[in-house]
């Protein structure tokens, strides 16, 4: 790419990527390498061997993959994002339970750096701002009268609230709410 044009020209032929600092970046739906370093290139190569990534027996019903497949076509960015961000804690708890495993220190060192990077792509772009609060709503006492009383109280807002959003976020869904 020379120049402002030509990024135009791919944006309005409805190509997936752009320039970010002169490399590409694809959105979403494209696997690219351009995220994972030649660092975790090699820790995951280096894994290969002492963990027998290559046994024939890895190959049936994968663990992440089919929901990969499934996150640009079935889910909207925010569901990909917390769906994501779920599957980023389930590899966090993937590695710290390899890492209490009797594994050679250099596949200790492996996991330990890639766990790290999973933590860091985290604090990058997947805040637990959302499951905190998802948290703190799941520890609301339902069955104490003076909140359900304020629930009550507070309904109304709340309703109108979802409602609103879920119109904007599935307008083709007929708005059986009203009435």
């Amino acid at each position: 790419m020379n120049s402002a044009l030509d990024l135009v020209v791919l944006v309005c032929l409805g190509f997936c990527s752009v320039v970010v600092l002169g490399r590409p970046h694809h959105s979403g739906s494209e696997l690219g390498s351009s995220f994972v370093s030649k660092n975790m290139e090699e820790d995951i190569k280096t894994l290969k061997g002492p963990l027998n990534l290559l046994d024939t027996n890895l190959v049936g019903q994968p663990v992440f993959l089919e929901l990969m497949g499934e996150l640009d076509g079935k889910f909207e960015k925010h569901e990909q994002r917390l769906l994501l961000n779920a599957t980023l804690d389930v590899y966090l708890n993937i590695f710290s339970n390899m890492l209490k495993e009797n594994h050679p220190e250099e596949v200790k060192q492996g996991l330990s750096r890639l766990r790290g990077k999973v933590e860091e792509l985290k604090r990058s772009y997947y805040q637990d701002r959302v499951k905190m609060k998802i948290q703190h709503l799941a520890d609301i006492k339902t069955n104490d009268a003076v909140v359900q009383r304020k629930a009550v109280n507070e309904f109304k807002v709340v309703y109108q609230r979802a409602s609103q959003l879920g119109t904007i976020l599935h307008p083709r869904v007929k708005n059986t709410t009203q009435g």
